[in-house]
């Protein structure tokens, strides 16, 4: 060994050990250029380098010149192990996804083939564009995986709906027909008294939906105390519409508009 090479491999080590690789990796690959048949080169090289299939050409360079050398051999069984293990994901992805393309070239979205992405879910992998993508903590990911991982937090069943709807109309009617009954004659105070109301109670309509269905969560069950509450709502805001103009429809629409609100904040 030169002693110019000497000097390359004792400083890519010496910067390798303090963290910085990306000048181990240029100091130890000068050291294999000025000597190819140096061994400890190769070696320290094997250890700094990112790609598995360098690893795995530096490993090989050294059993060419020592064909004995346990760490070379060591290294190498390692190195083989792993490309075996993302070989084997890489078919198991393309199995349950055959259109997707896995060599890191643009592929089209699974949801809008016209439009050509680099971008991917971080869980199954398929191409998805901007549009598509949904940021998680731990990455972009497609429609169907996040719709997956919600269904874990729905423990409803089709039935709670029916409870719900049951439960939520009644309530809704009563609550309506008071709410715009008793808040016509406040005249133009309706809209402050209305504006704290109607979130309460729509609330209680809510709760009393929860206490239904034992506390069970489904993905359309806000939906349906939202469309029970329109439903049983709307007639009383046509009617005042038509007795008394737009101070008439104001009670029910406030109703509407933060009962909606209120709902979906406490059935979410």
């Amino acid at each position: 060994m030169s002693d110019i090479t000497k000097d390359l491999v004792q400083q890519g080590q010496t910067a390798a050990r303090v963290g910085d690789l990306s000048e181990a990796r240029r100091l130890l690959t000068r050291a294999t250029q000025q000597d190819p048949d140096n061994i400890e080169a190769w070696l320290a090289l094997a250890g700094v380098v990112d790609s598995l299939e360098y690893k795995k050409k530096c490993f090989n360079r050294v059993l060419e010149l020592n064909p004995d050398n346990v760490d070379a051999k060591a290294g190498l069984q390692m190195i083989e192990t792993k490309l075996a293990a993302q070989e084997e994901r890489v078919v198991a992805t393309e199995s349950l996804h055959p259109a997707i393309k896995m060599d890191g070239s643009p592929a089209f979205c699974y949801r809008h083939p016209e439009v050509e992405t680099s971008l991917r879910c971080n869980k199954c992998g398929r191409p998805i564009c901007p549009r598509c993508a949904v940021r998680t903590p731990v990455g972009f990911r497609c429609p169907e995986c996040i719709r997956e991982q919600e269904n874990k937090y729905y423990s409803g069943t089709n039935m709670d709906y029916i409870i719900a709807a049951v439960i939520a109309f009644p309530l809704s009617l009563v609550v309506a027909g008071l709410f715009t009954t008793i808040l016509s004659g406040f005249g133009f105070f309706v809209l402050l008294i209305g504006f704290f109301v109607a979130p309460i109670v729509a609330g209680f309509i809510a709760e009393a939906v929860r206490w239904g269905v034992k506390k069970r969560r489904s993905r359309y069950l806000r939906h349906v105390v939202i469309g029970c509450l329109i439903a049983a709502t709307l007639p009383f805001l046509l009617v005042g519409l038509m007795a008394n103009g737009i101070w008439g429809a104001i009670s029910p629409g406030l109703l509407l508009f933060l009962g909606t609100a209120a709902i979906s904040a406490r059935l979410r």
